[in-house]
């Protein structure tokens, strides 16, 4: 029989099911052949979800001194943070070990005050990536794989690709957002296999289409949507090529791009949407997955099965399965809970921050390179049997664990609960909470978050600059001195400078040079994403029950699969 409690964080009901039971008794860890069971949760999935990416943090990026060499770094930790930040390449070295920050557990103390502790002594890594494969894409974080890329966040396998989150096995792409396998796009959005593209949304198998959304295997389209395999045509209607040109140049001619764009999105809003996108899915509720089977709640996933309550993640080796809790990065990881930034082929990983090719640790942080049987540690790479960083004995390890359980079900992470089966709170991250992942998808004011004990950044606007060049309003106009100029948001002030690259690729696509800074844009596009929540909505076709991402509040006309398939294409 299912629970349903009360969140303790918006107080909002949840349904804790016989499934997710089954779950949380499956992956619960044994020693000595005693079940140590994982309790249900006391936040929603929503609240579980803000806890966890409280402690990702992409875009934001300091030059500071490396606490080892001195020397200037690029780092996702400003020089105030409280432990020291290794260049990638020391951390990653065998110059120092983690092991020598190792001490004995207090069962006089809260287990996370211990673990913070520990947190706050060990070296961190300056950039979450995979250094030995960046080639000239130095300002980029949580990544992989990338050559010649600049400000790109949360992505793999990519080249000479700008201002992106999520562009993965792409190329000579700009400001685009959840693509894959693309090719010349800009201000593209959960696009597959899509080239020579402008603001493309929710399309695979296209090209050189622009405003335009739900494309399947079209080209030469602007002001479409729901069509399949069609060519030229303009607001879902053929034309021949001449009189389809002829059209697009005038809408170019008459409007600027931002124009262009509102118009654009009043004429989605009154087109049918399907209820959830999906590519390839069987059995699955949430948005925008891809090759996904028997998940639910899950959001921007490919390649996962029989999981709940994930996000961001990403193809590996082989298919993710069994998961819940989790958010970015994971690829191929299996039987985990509660992480986030989980790397490449996870087992039984439950409640880490930043651990990677691991197995059966627990609690940990920075933990890599096929670490396993670690509970509490920080920054340890191929270790085994360690707790808060000491080195055990097997039989020592399966012996104190159990009693550091025992602890944490007794000593609270707050007022009335225990620290077993919670994530690390949110006022224990590094980072101040309007600069992480969690300010993105669940924004808050400063004294909100203040409120919340959690951490703020207040930035220092007095450090803005004016702008030392007018943008001409044709590209042609723009040689390469502007990008010596400095720049200032049209929307915030901020500061922002043009790449030459940048620059190269807006003239061979007719684009304007922008005029917001590239954090607002990034901003302006998960705006225009439907939130990760699901709501219950009928098919404006045929009123069958649905779990949507598109709320009651919202008028657009929502269709069931079938419903769909009848009206669009």
């Amino acid at each position: 029989m299912s629970i349903v409690k009360q969140c303790i964080q918006c107080s909002e009901k949840f349904e804790v099911t016989d499934y997710d039971l089954a779950f949380l008794d499956k992956i619960s860890p044994s020693f000595s052949g005693k079940k140590y069971l994982i309790p249900e949760p006391n936040l929603c999935a929503q609240c579980r979800q803000q806890q966890r990416i409280s402690w990702r943090k992409e875009r934001n990026l300091y030059y500071r001194t490396c606490s080892n060499s001195n020397k200037k770094i690029l780092s996702m930790y400003p020089q105030e943070a409280k432990f020291p930040v290794f260049d990638n390449d020391i951390w990653w070295g065998d110059s120092w070990s983690a092991l020598d920050y190792g001490r004995d557990f207090d069962f006089s103390r809260p287990f996370f005050d211990q673990l913070m502790e520990l947190r706050d002594q060990v070296p961190h890594f300056a950039l979450a990536i995979a250094k030995t494969t960046m080639q000239n894409s130095d300002f980029c974080n949580q990544a992989g794989y990338l050559k010649d890329c600049y400000l790109i966040f949360n992505s793999d396998n990519s080249e000479r690709c700008l201002y992106g989150k999520g562009v993965n096995r792409c190329f000579d792409c700009l400001d685009c957002y959840k693509t894959y396998e693309c090719e010349a796009c800009y201000e593209c959005m959960n696009c597959y296999n899509c080239k020579f593209a402008v603001y493309l949304w929710d399309s695979q198998n296209s090209s050189e289409s622009s405003f335009c959304s739900n494309l399947i295997g079209c080209s030469n389209c602007f002001f479409c949507t729901n069509l399949q395999n069609k060519k030229y045509c303009f607001l879902n209607k053929e034309y021949s090529p001449e009189e389809w040109k002829k059209l697009v140049d005038d809408i170019f001619k008459n409007f600027s791009l931002e124009q262009i764009l509102d118009k654009f999105i009043t004429f989605r809003e009154q087109q049918p949407h399907k209820f959830m996108e999906e590519r390839n899915t069987e059995n699955c509720i949430g948005n925008y997955l891809m090759n996904c089977r028997d998940c639910e709640a899950c959001f921007d996933c490919e390649y996962l099965e029989k999981s709940k309550y994930c996000f961001d993640l990403k193809k590996g080796d082989g298919v993710s399965y069994e998961n819940y809790d989790l958010s970015a990065f994971g690829m191929g990881v299996n039987n985990c809970y509660q992480g986030v930034s989980f790397g490449y082929n996870n087992n039984h990983v439950l409640f880490g921050v930043d651990v990677w090719n691991s197995f059966d640790v627990y609690y940990s942080i920075l933990c890599v390179n096929n670490c396993k049987n670690c509970f509490g540690c920080v920054g340890l790479k191929k270790a085994e049997y360690c707790i808060l960083n000491k080195q055990f004995s097997k039989e020592e390890y399966e012996e104190l664990v159990p009693k550091i359980i025992e602890h944490m079900r007794k000593d609270g992470a707050r007022p009335g609960g225990q620290e077993w089966g919670e994530f690390f709170p949110a006022k224990f991250s590094p980072f101040a909470y309007n600069e992480v992942t969690a300010q993105e998808y669940f924004p808050l004011s400063k004294e909100e978050v203040l409120s919340h004990g959690w951490n703020w950044r207040d930035e220092d606007k007095n450090e803005y600059k004016s702008q030392t060049v007018e943008v001409p309003k044709d590209v042609n106009l723009a040689d390469e001195t502007i990008c010596d100029q400095i720049l200032a948001c049209k929307a915030t002030g901020k500061n922002y400078k043009i790449q030459k690259t940048e620059l190269a690729f807006y003239k061979k696509m007719k684009l304007p040079v922008p005029e917001f800074c590239p954090d607002y844009r990034h901003l302006r596009r998960i705006n225009l994403r439907n939130p990760r929540k699901l709501w219950e909505r009928n098919c404006t076709k045929c009123s069958k029950v649905l779990q949507s991402t598109f709320s009651p509040e919202m008028k657009e006309k929502i269709y069931c699969g079938d419903c769909y398939l009848k009206v669009a294409f």
